[in-house]
This record gives structure tokens, sequence and C-alpha cells, in this order.
């Protein structure tokens, strides 16, 4: 009699598990590229200035929040270095609060990453990192 209680109990937890269902709302991340300016430095070298976005979606494709990346590149046909980046951030919903943000440069990229936290009743739920790179060929295409 044990047994077939244990097993029923067991049987039933089982079930409960996997239909326990969950108010979390998906998110997506979307990113996109424009080009600020391209610039003759010399004869041989050209600069390049672009940002680089990835917008974080709700399920609706609500924009949430966002970080940005912007970094200014020479490149002479050989070879591409980052000469500059920064790194802006901002939310768009009232519940989503921009923890930090950081930006470097190596090479031929330029990087930000920001963090942000979902408030809900004055208390974090969640929070979420981003990172967004921005790379330039020796070409000067930005990617």
């Amino acid at each position: 009699m044990k047994k077939l209680i244990l097993s029923l109990c067991l049987c039933l937890s089982f079930c409960l598990v996997f239909t326990k269902t969950s108010n979390a709302e998906e998110y997506y991340c979307d990113e996109t590229i424009e080009i600020i300016s391209t610039t003759p430095v010399t004869r041989v070298t050209n600069s390049i200035t672009g940002k680089k976005t990835a917008s974080i979606k709700n399920s609706s494709g609500s924009i949430l929040w966002s970080v940005t990346v912007t970094g200014s590149f020479t490149y002479t046909g050989l070879k591409a270095t980052c000469t500059s980046s920064s790194v802006s951030a901002q939310s768009n919903d009232s519940r989503w609060k921009i923890s930090s943000k950081s930006h470097s440069k190596s090479g031929n990229t330029a990087k930000a990453t920001a963090s942000a936290k979902y408030y809900l009743d004055g208390s974090v739920i969640s929070t979420q990192t981003k990172t967004v790179t921005l790379t330039c060929s020796a070409t000067g295409k930005l990617s």
C-alpha cells in the first residue's frame, strides 16, 4: 500500500512539473549597422566611422532597451585599425533600467557591453547583458 501511495504521489508530482505554465516573456535581439561618415585621410589611408545597435525586443517587436557601439577606423586595403570606440545605452520601457555599460577597442574591432535590470514592484526580476561588436575589414566594410 505504501508503494502504491508513493508511486501515485511521484506520478502526480511528475505531472504537475510538466503542466506548470510560465508567465515569462520571450525576448530577442535585432542588430543594425549605420555608417556615420567615410573620409579619405591620405591617398592610401581612409577612415570610416559607424555604429552598430543591438535592440532587445519583446515578442510583439517593441524595443525594450538597446546598446550602441560607435567605432572609428582607418583602413589601407591591407589592414584596418580601430582608432576610437564609445558606448551608449537606453531604455524605452520604464521597467528596464540600464545598470552598467562599457566599451573597448582592439585591432579592427570596437566593442560595447551594457546590462539592464527589469524591475517589478520595486524588485529586480531579471538582469540581461548584451555585447555588440563592430568590425572593419581591410577594405572598409563594417560588420
